[in-house]
């Protein structure tokens, strides 16, 4: 069994394993952490990447659920198991996503 195989297996098929931003994929933990100090958000530690990504958006007058309105150099779009490639790692922390 491939690891893309395996991670679908383990993941559901609307399970977010990894953002797209700046044309780079990028873990959820990097996301969050590229995302906050950007957009000056307080304890980003207390919140997870989607309710911090939410309130970036927010404050940025971004809508989420419209990613052609952006791009990725804008925002981070949402990945999905799928999306990924075997092997496929964080371009900031080098994990295997």
């Amino acid at each position: 069994m491939t690891t893309s195989a395996k991670r679908e297996a383990l993941m559901g098929a609307t399970d977010i394993v990894a953002y797209y931003y700046g044309e780079k994929t990028v873990c959820p933990d990097c996301a969050k952490d590229l995302a906050a100090p950007y957009y000056l958000i307080d304890s980003p530690e207390s919140f997870t990447t989607e309710q911090v990504l939410d309130e970036a958006a927010k404050t940025a007058g971004i809508n989420r659920n419209d990613e052609d309105s952006y791009t990725s150099y804008e925002f981070p779009k949402i990945l999905y198991a799928e999306d990924l490639v075997d092997g496929e790692t964080c371009f900031v922390c080098d994990c295997t996503l």
